[in-house]
C-alpha cells in the first residue's frame, strides 16, 4: 500500500512531552525465531543515548503514493495524503503507528505478506516491526500533551 513515515530527532521535541515516554533500552530480538521470515539483515548501530533516537510517524493505506521524497521537509497541519484502501486492507482507513528509533534509519519500501516482496522490502519490515530496534509508543500521549 501507500505510505509515508516521517522523523523527527528526539532532542527537537520539546523536553515535557519527551519526559512523559518510558523510553526503554534498545533490545533486539532474535528474529531466526519469529514467525515471519525475515531475511538476514545488518543490524543499524545502537546507542543508549535517547538524544540519538527519533520520533517516527508510520501513515498507511493512504489513497495516492505521497508527494514526498526522503528528505523533504513537512511542517505541522501539512496534508499528507487521503485516506485509502491500499495494500492489505479491506476498508479505507488511516492506519498510523508511532514508534521511537535510532535516528537516521532509512526504511524505504516496506512489504511483507505479498509475494512480490523484495528481501529489502521484508528486512525493512522486519527491521519496523518486530526488531525491537524500534520501540511502539501511544500516539495518544503526543495529541494529549499538545492539548495541555
Amino acid at each position: 500500500g501507500n505510505g509515508i513515515i516521517l522523523e523527527t530527532p528526539l532532542r527537537e521535541i520539546a523536553g515535557g512531552w519527551m519526559n512523559s515516554l518510558d523510553l526503554s533500552a534498545i533490545r533486539p530480538v532474535d528474529l531466526s525465531t519469529s514467525p515471519l521470515t525475515c531475511p538476514s539483515m545488518t543490524p543499524p548501530a545502537v546507542s543508549e543515548n535517547v538524544s540519538e533516537r527519533s520520533l517516527y510517524f508510520l501513515y498507511a493505506h493512504l489513497k495516492d503514493p505521497p508527494a514526498y521524497k526522503p528528505g523533504d521537509l513537512v511542517t505541522c497541519g501539512q496534508q499528507l495524503g487521503n485516506i485509502g484502501n491500499t495494500g492489505n486492507s479491506i476498508n479505507p482507513h488511516l492506519h498510523l503507528e508511532a514508534r521511537v528509533g535510532m535516528e537516521n534509519i532509512p526504511l524505504g519500501s516496506m512489504a511483507h505478506y505479498d509475494a512480490s516482496a523484495t528481501v529489502e522490502e521484508m528486512n525493512a519490515y522486519c527491521l519496523w516491526r518486530i526488531s525491537g530496534y524500534f520501540q511502539r509508543i501511544d500516539p495518544m500521549r503526543l495529541i494529549s500533551y499538545i492539548q495541555n
